[in-house]
C-alpha cells in the first residue's frame, strides 16, 4: 500500500498529515522545526513502505527538512503553491478558510490525486539561496543606485565627459563629494587619488584640472548630509564587491561537473559571462529535465499570455509564472549579447523594426537565446551563429 504524507512548514514548527491509497488519514501531528523534530518525523517515515512526502515551497522554510529527508533516503517532492491553492479552493468550495491541520492533509490529498505533478527537486536547489543573494547584493551595489544623489553633488556635466562610475571617479568622491569640495581641492591631491584607484579599474578619461574647472562651473548642490549619504553608498558600493565576487566563484565551485561543462558552452556565447551562465543553471536545474526548449521558456515565464475574443488573438504580456529571479537573470543575458553579440544584437533590431517596442524585442530576444541555450547545452557544443541545427523557430512574442 503507498502512503502519501503532506508537510505544511512555518518558521517555528511544521505540521504532517499521512493518507494512504484510500484518503484516510493514517496519523497526523506537529512537531519544532528543529533536529530533535526532523528524527521523530524520520521515525515515523521509516515505518511505512516507501512514503510519498511533499511539502510547499515556502521561501527558505522548507529547505532543511527538505534535505534532511532526502539525506535520509525518503522520496520527498516540493509543491508549487499555486497549483495547491488552486486545488485547495476547488475541494473547499464551502470552506475556504486557511487552516494548518487542514493543509498538511491538503497537500496528502494533492500527491494522491496528482502524481503527475510530483517532480523531483533540483539537486541544486540550495544553491538558490546563495544565487539569489547574490543577485539581491548586485542590484543593492549597482552604482546606477547613486544616481538620485549625485544629480545634486555632482556637476551635471560630469556624466558628458567622465565615466562616473569609475573607481578612479568614485575614490575621488570619497574624499570630495560634492562640486564645492571639488573645486577647493588641489590638482595634486586629485592626482594621488587616481594613480591609487588605476590598479582597481581602468585608467580614467580625464584629468585632476579638467575636474577642478568642471566644478567651479557646476549648479551641484553643497548639502552636508547628502555628501554622507553619497559616501555611505559608495563605501557600500566597495565593500560589497569583493565579497559579491568571492559568493560567485563559490557558486561555480559548488555547481557539478556537468554543469561547469555547461557554463562553457553557455558563456562561448559573447556577452554572457561564465558568473552569470552559473546563476542561470542554478535557478533551472538539470536543463535536461526540459523536453523542450518550449517548456524552459514557459518555467521561465517569458512565454506569451494570449487572451482570444471570438476569431480575434489579442495577444497581451508575458505569463510571469515562474521565478523573477530567472527572469531577471535572462534578462540580464539579453542585455549583454544585444550589446557585445552581433547575432544577437541584429535578431533584436529585426525585432523591434517588426514590433515598434523596444521591450517587446526584448522579450523576443530572450526567448531566442533561451532555444539556443538549450540547444547547445542539450547537444553539447559551443555557440557558432552559422550552424544550421540553431533552433529558427519562432515563439508568439508580445
Amino acid at each position: 500500500m503507498q502512503y502519501y504524507v503532506g508537510i505544511d512548514i512555518s518558521k517555528d514548527s511544521f505540521h504532517f498529515c499521512i493518507l494512504n491509497n484510500s484518503a484516510q488519514t493514517i496519523a497526523s501531528g506537529n512537531l519544532p522545526m528543529s533536529l530533535e523534530g526532523f528524527k521523530s518525523l524520520l521515525n515515523t517515515l521509516k515505518s511505512l513502505p516507501e512514503p510519498v512526502v511533499v511539502m510547499e515551497s515556502s521561501g527558505r522554510f522548507h529547505i532543511p527538512l527538505y534535505l534532511f529527508l532526502t539525506e535520509n533516503n525518503i522520496q520527498t517532492f516540493i509543491l508549487n503553491p499555486k497549483i495547491v491553492r488552486r486545488f485547495f479552493e476547488f475541494i473547499s468550495a464551502n470552506n475556504p478558510s486557511k487552516q494548518d491541520k487542514k493543509d498538511a492533509k491538503i497537500l496528502a490529498l494533492f500527491a494522491l490525486s496528482n502524481p503527475q505533478f510530483l517532480k523531483s527537486y533540483p539537486k541544486n536547489s540550495e544553491l538558490r539561496t546563495l544565487s539569489r543573494l547574490i543577485q539581491k547584493l548586485k542590484h543593492d551595489c549597482s552604482r546606477k543606485n547613486l544616481n538620485q544623489i549625485r544629480s545634486f553633488l555632482i556637476s551635471p556635466e560630469a556624466e558628458k565627459h567622465f565615466n562616473i562610475y569609475s573607481h578612479s571617479f568614485l575614490n575621488i568622491l570619497l574624499e570630495y563629494p560634492s562640486a564645492k569640495a571639488i573645486k577647493k581641492a588641489k590638482p595634486s591631491e586629485i592626482s594621488e587619488i587616481i594613480k591609487s584607484s588605476i590598479q582597481k579599474g581602468k585608467s580614467p578619461s580625464f584629468t585632476p584640472e579638467e575636474l577642478i574647472s568642471l566644478a567651479k562651473c557646476s549648479i551641484g548642490v553643497d548639502d552636508p548630509y547628502l555628501s554622507q549619504t553619497l559616501v555611505f553608498y559608495i563605501e557600500k558600493l566597495f565593500f560589497l564587491e569583493p565579497r559579491i565576487k568571492k559568493l560567485e566563484n563559490m557558486l561555480i565551485e559548488k555547481l557539478d561537473e556537468n554543469q561547469q561543462e555547461q557554463i562553457k558552452f553557455i558563456s562561448s556565447i559573447k556577452g554572457i559571462s561564465p558568473k552569470l551562465a552559473s546563476l542561470f543553471l542554478v535557478e533551472i536545474g538539470d536543463i535536461k529535465r526540459f523536453s523542450n526548449a518550449k517548456k524552459l521558456i514557459k518555467y521561465a515565464g517569458t512565454d506569451p499570455v494570449i487572451k482570444q475574443s471570438g476569431k480575434y488573438k489579442v495577444k497581451m504580456s508575458i505569463s510571469k509564472q515562474g521565478s523573477s529571479f530567472l527572469r531577471n537573470v535572462l534578462f540580464q543575458m539579453a542585455v549583454g549579447v544585444v550589446k557585445w553579440n552581433f547575432y544577437f544584437r541584429s535578431y533584436f533590431l529585426r525585432k523591434k523594426k517588426n514590433f515598434g517596442s523596444y521591450k517587446k524585442a526584448m522579450i523576443a530576444v530572450v526567448n531566442k537565446l533561451v532555444r539556443v541555450i538549450y540547444a547547445i547545452c542539450t547537444k553539447g557544443t559551443f555557440f557558432n551563429p552559422s550552424f544550421s541545427n540553431f533552433p529558427s523557430q519562432e515563439v508568439s512574442h508580445v
